[in-house]
């Protein structure tokens, strides 16, 4: 017995003790044996992280007072999509969830306008596979829902599960519509978020989830509704009016990544008018989000390009609005049930998030959480 888990013991053998609470009873309510209880406080057993969490609560005190420093958990996961994969290495943080009965760890990369949260950090690659250092416990891990796509309101959505659906909380993975699709259709989130126009129907996302996902059995349910269009420095100095500006000489661009809902708009554009991509300034210039977009413009970078109105609104730009879009998140028959992806839809059914969000990004939130489609 070493001293280190004698005092343990006697930590937890005084706390329960004090609050005049048997062994068998904090045994029960903490879901383990009087047994192993009675290890943990003779000093010959090493609670699990999970089993102290659970110990500490029905003491009420911290983990911290009753157990010391914790170590990390270590978990096997699997690693995003094979794009993100290939660059993940030792290090590199990463949201944590169980998806299809999986853990899967999806890795945060450089381009996000805020320094996210991670779940944990990877030790060692095996091809897709990752040794990962957890900062969760399983229980946290299980309760973790992944969104990938490109909508900045995703951080409401976060807000609002974190305030009404604890323990329920939300990793948000930027990325294009096509990237956030492939995530998706590899199992690795939960919701793939995409404004994918099908350029002959005027359809959205319909066929583009059916490109990606096949014959995987998913729900597409609406977002929102908003307004894409080309933003402009404040006041609109160029007079910029639309598409058929990008002919004219001198004027310098942002993009998005291929796949991206706005890539695909602007590049359908060009087609249509003929403009040759090679004499258009800062065409080869990426930004992997709406957001991104707005804050190149902003700060003089470029002179405009293809957003959304609120991502305008947010940094004070001009915008000149091209056309209306629905903004759909997919999510997998598999995944209704869970219970990351039911918190999820009850906020999104909620009318006053729908208002919140209305409210604060000016979408039109009329649809917002009905069933759009369902694919098989």
């Amino acid at each position: 017995m070493t001293s280190k888990m004698s005092e343990l013991g006697n930590r937890i053998r005084t706390a329960r003790i004090a609050r005049q609470v048997s062994q068998a009873e904090l045994a029960r309510r903490a879901a383990i044996s009087r047994q192993a209880l009675g290890a943990i406080e003779a000093g010959v057993y090493q609670p699990s992280v999970s089993v102290a969490l659970k110990l500490a609560r029905e003491l009420g005190d911290t983990v911290e007072s009753l157990f010391g420093e914790l170590p990390f958990e270590h978990v096997d996961a699997a690693v995003g999509s094979s794009a993100e994969a290939s660059g993940a290495k030792p290090g590199t943080r990463v949201a944590l969830a169980r998806i299809g009965g999986r853990v899967v760890a999806v890795p945060y990369f450089a381009g996000h306008r805020t320094l996210a949260p991670a779940a944990g950090t990877i030790e060692r690659m095996n091809g897709t596979r990752a040794a990962v250092e957890s900062f969760r416990s399983p229980a946290e891990i299980n309760s973790t829902l992944i969104v990938a796509g490109c909508d900045p309101a995703v951080s409401l959505l976060a807000d609002w599960i974190s305030r009404h659906h604890a323990p329920v909380s939300l990793a948000s993975l930027g990325c294009g519509s096509k990237q956030a699709l492939d995530a998706l259709g590899e199992g690795h989130v939960h919701a793939a978020g995409a404004h994918l126009r099908h350029r002959k129907t005027g359809e959205y996302n319909l066929d583009a989830a059916r490109s990606v996902l096949g014959r995987r059995r998913t729900v597409l349910v609406s977002f929102a509704r908003w307004e894409l269009g080309l933003a402009t420095a404040s006041g609109n100095p160029y007079r910029i009016r639309g598409f058929d500006d990008l002919k004219r000489r001198g004027l310098k661009l942002v993009n998005r990544e291929r796949g991206a809902g706005a890539r695909n708009a602007l590049d359908e554009a060009l087609r249509d008018l003929g403009i040759d991509t090679k004499t258009l300034a800062g065409y080869e210039v990426e930004v992997p989000g709406h957001l991104d977009v707005a804050e190149a413009i902003a700060a003089g970078r470029a002179d405009l390009g293809v957003t959304i109105r609120v991502a305008a609104d947010a940094y004070g730009l001009g915008f000149v609005p091209i056309r209306e879009e629905r903004y759909d998140l997919a999510i997998p028959e598999r995944e209704m049930s869970s219970t990351p992806v039911r918190a999820m839809m009850e906020s999104l059914t909620s009318a006053r998030f729908a208002r919140e969000v209305a409210g604060l990004c000016g979408y039109d939130t009329a649809s917002m959480g009905k069933v759009v489609a369902h694919l098989s």
